[in-house]
């Protein structure tokens, strides 16, 4: 009889001992699926950073590019402005000169 007691709660040990490893297994793999989506997650975040830090790098050598060639055409308009001043100031003294003329 002792022995029958014993192998009940050796059973009854054993069945709630394989519950409890089935619980944890399939918490387990929950954790394995959660673990493989922050892979992911961390993954994809990588890849957005290095395209961040590459649009990034390209804005700064466009802008100084564009820095450059703005700061050229601005040049350049200066000259012409001072060349339309010249021809304003000359086309003004022109009716001056040559008298009173009726256009």
């Amino acid at each position: 009889m002792t022995s029958s007691l014993a192998n009940a709660i050796l059973f009854i040990a054993l069945v709630i001992t394989s519950g409890m490893v089935a619980m944890m297994y399939r918490k387990l793999k929950r954790l394995d699926r959660y673990h493989a989506e922050y892979k992911q997650i961390f993954d994809q975040t990588g890849a957005a950073l290095i395209g961040a830090q590459n649009a990034v790098s390209s804005f700064g050598s466009e802008g100084r590019e564009t820095l450059a060639l703005l700061g050229t055409r601005i040049e350049e308009a200066r000259e012409v402005a001072k060349q339309l001043e010249i021809l304003t100031k000359t086309a003004r003294s022109l009716p001056q000169a040559g008298g009173n003329s009726s256009l």
